[in-house]
């Protein structure tokens, strides 16, 4: 029995759902974390994702921001905030909890401020965002369940997730205050899988639309699945789908797929 997790930042649902469908076929997940949606609920292309086999459970936002998990459990809990978040009027969190074959699973999608400018406003906005996020997390925290996040977190953790650590460590999403958010977050018991199961492997999850980055592949990996200790042992693998960002008209991100088994 296998259990598959995606996480994506698609970058627009409406513009992707194609490539959605198209990932769905040849991967079969069981839970798909989307963050970025770009669209209020209503918007949600549900026309032509209805066939597939998932609950979906979509906190949106018009134009910006936006996250969703397309479930195939039926969920026995969710939630679309988390306590004292500082951007309570963006849509940036969803979370879930069933049961299945590994117990009870609690999944969180998150979209993480990217912070724009170092020093400025909206980077001290990220900081308080995530010190909310960690203290929510390790509220969490419990032998008796399996917590997964999936996310864009708009950090590259290690100097191996940048293409060049040294040109890029004063710049957003790699600098030595937000690396330190993350590994905060992860020493509550939490792993990231990619990089347990592929210690030394340079891969990246985003590529700026720009200057040809994805060709030249001067990328980051911002984003990730991780998880509690207690589902490791069930963790079979964990890649980057390079293949959707090769595709026309791709998101900047490329998907993150998680088995257990």
């Amino acid at each position: 029995m296998k259990f598959k997790i995606v996480t994506w930042n698609v970058n627009s649902i409406k513009t992707r759902v194609d490539q959605l469908i198209g990932f769905i076929k040849v991967h079969n997940p069981d839970i798909i974390c989307l963050q970025e949606l770009k669209c209020e609920e209503k918007s949600f292309p549900l026309d032509f994702l209805s066939h597939l086999p998932y609950n979906f459970y979509i906190h949106g936002q018009k134009t910006y921001n936006g996250v969703a998990i397309l479930s195939k459990f039926p969920a026995d809990e969710i939630k679309v905030d988390f306590l004292n978040n500082p951007l309570p009027d963006q849509a940036r969190f969803i979370e879930i909890c069933f049961s299945n074959f590994l117990g009870l699973c609690r999944i969180v999608c998150l979209y993480a401020p990217n912070g724009g400018e170092v020093g400025g406003d909206k980077f001290r906005t990220k900081l308080e965002f995530y010190d909310q996020f960690i203290s929510y997390v390790s509220s969490l925290i419990s032998y008796d369940e399996k917590l997964f996040i999936c996310s864009d977190f708009n950090i590259a953790p290690f100097d191996i997730d940048v293409h060049n650590p040294e040109m890029l460590k004063a710049d957003t999403c790699f600098t030595y205050t937000e690396k330190a958010k993350m590994r905060t977050l992860l020493n509550l018991g939490l792993v990231d899988n990619f990089r347990i199961t592929h210690q030394a492997k340079k891969e990246f999850s985003w590529w700026d639309y720009r200057a040809g980055a994805f060709e030249q592949n001067k990328g980051m990996r911002i984003d990730s699945i991780i998880s509690t200790t207690n589902s490791i042992r069930f963790l079979e693998d964990c890649f980057i789908d390079y293949k959707m960002r090769t595709l026309e008209k791709p998101s900047d991100h490329a998907p993150v797929v998680a088995i257990y088994a």
